[in-house]
C-alpha cells in the first residue's frame, strides 16, 4: 500500500529513531539523514494521526487508544498495578515500531510475553500464524481468552520465568520493566529464541548495550554480548503509556547469533553475579575473596587466567575475559560458587 503521508511524514520508528543510527558512515543516505537530523528532535509531537497505518492495521490516533484502553480496563475489572509493573501502550507509534521492528511473516509462531488487554496482541495476530500471549494476571488472562476466543491467540495464564518457554519463531512483548532483565536471561538461555523486538526501561536498554568501562556496563551487558546483537530501535517518552511511568523507553531489537551450552551458561552466569557484586575492585581482589570462599589455591587460580587481566577492575573486562575466568573456575571444580557469595545484583 502506498504511504499517503509524503516524504516529511515517512515511517514513525525512522523519525524517532535511536540516536546511535544517525552516526555517519559516509554513505549518500547517511549525509541525507544528517540533512534531517532535526526529524530525530520532532519525535515528540509527530504522532499516528498524521499517519495511517499499512493495509490490515486500525487508524488509531494517540488520543483514541488511550480512551479504548481506559474503556477496556474499566469493563474487564482491572485497576493497573504499579509493583507489576502494568503500563499499557497507548501509543500507536510504539506498536507500529514493535511489529516494523520484529518483520512477523505468516508462517511464523510468536510469543507476547505480558499481553495486558491485547492491544499488541490483536496487531501480532494480524501478521502471524499463531500468537501465544501469557499473561501472569488471571483478570487479564480471561478478559484475552474471551476476547481471543476461536483466533489464533492461545492465551496462557502463567508466570513467565516459572514455565518452559513455547517454541516460537520469534518474541514481541511490551515488557513488564519489574522484571525485565530476569526475563532477558530466560530467553537468551533458551535455545529456540532466535529474535525478539521489545520495550525496555531506557535505562535497562543502555546497559544491553554497555561496553566494558560504561557506567552501565553489567553482567546483562555482558552475557548479551556473547550471545546476541543488539539494536535500540527507538525512544519513547512516559506518556506513550498508560498509567505513564516515570520513565522513558527504548524499543529494542535482540537477535540470538548463538546458541548456549546450557552447562557453560550457568557457570557463566554465576561468575558475572559473584564478580558483579564486586564491581569497582581488581579482578586480583575479587579473586582473593573467591579463594578463601571456596578453599582454593589463590596463585594457581591466578595463573590459570593470566597477568593479562589480573589488575583490571572487574567493570573493564571484556565479555572474552568473563568467559575465560568462568571456564577456569569451571576446570578448578568451582561448581559451588553461586552458593559460595554470588549475591545477584539485579544487573
Amino acid at each position: 500500500m502506498a504511504d499517503p503521508r509524503g516524504e516529511e511524514e515517512g515511517a514513525l520508528c525512522e523519525l524517532r529513531r535511536h540516536p546511535e543510527q544517525d552516526a555517519h558512515t559516509g554513505s549518500e543516505e547517511d549525509d541525507c539523514e544528517e540533512d534531517n537530523a532535526g526529524d530525530y528532535e520532532r519525535r515528540q509531537v509527530l504522532h499516528l494521526h498524521q499517519a495511517p497505518y499499512e493495509e490490515g492495521i486500525l487508524i488509531l490516533t494517540d488520543r483514541s487508544l488511550l480512551a479504548l484502553t481506559k474503556r477496556a480496563l474499566e469493563e474487564a475489572g482491572i485497576r493497573p498495578s504499579k509493583s507489576h509493573g502494568q503500563n499499557y501502550v497507548v501509543d500507536p507509534a510504539l506498536i507500529k515500531c514493535l511489529l516494523d521492528s520484529a518483520a512477523i511473516s505468516g508462517n511464523e509462531t510468536v510469543l507476547e510475553i505480558g499481553p495486558g488487554i491485547g492491544t499488541l496482541t490483536e496487531e501480532i495476530s494480524k501478521r502471524a500464524r499463531k500468537v501465544i500471549a501469557v499473561e501472569s494476571d488471571p483478570a487479564s488472562a480471561r478478559y484475552l481468552s474471551e476476547k481471543f476466543s476461536g483466533s489464533n491467540v492461545e492465551v496462557i495464564q502463567a508466570d513467565i520465568l516459572r514455565i518452559n518457554l513455547p517454541e516460537v519463531d520469534k518474541v514481541v512483548s511490551n515488557l513488564p520493566y519489574s522484571i525485565s532483565t530476569p526475563i532477558t536471561f530466560k530467553l537468551l538461555s533458551d535455545r529456540g529464541f532466535r529474535l525478539g523486538a521489545f520495550t525496555f526501561q531506557k535505562e535497562v536498554a543502555d546497559r544491553l548495550r554497555a561496553k566494558p568501562s560504561d557506567p552501565d556496563y553489567s553482567r546483562l551487558s555482558v552475557a548479551v554480548s556473547l550471545l546476541a546483537e543488539v539494536k535500540a530501535v527507538a525512544d519513547f517518552p512516559p506518556e506513550s503509556f498508560y498509567p505513564a511511568p516515570s520513565v522513558n523507553s527504548t524499543v529494542v531489537t535482540i537477535k540470538k547469533t548463538k546458541a548456549p551450552n546450557l552447562a557453560e551458561w550457568k557457570a557463566l552466569d554465576a561468575t558475572l553475579k559473584f564478580l558483579f557484586s564486586q564491581r569497582r575492585r581488581t579482578l586480583r581482589k575479587a579473586l582473593e575473596t573467591f579463594s578463601k570462599s571456596m578453599g582454593m589455591d589463590r596463585a594457581l587460580l591466578e595463573a590459570m587466567i593470566g597477568v593479562g587481566m589480573i589488575e583490571k577492575r572487574v567493570f573493564e573486562l571484556s565479555p572474552g575475559d568473563f568467559l575465560e575466568i568462568s571456564r577456569a573456575f569451571s576446570r578448578l571444580g568451582a561448581g559451588g560458587i553461586e552458593d559460595k557469595g554470588a549475591r545477584d545484583t539485579g544487573l
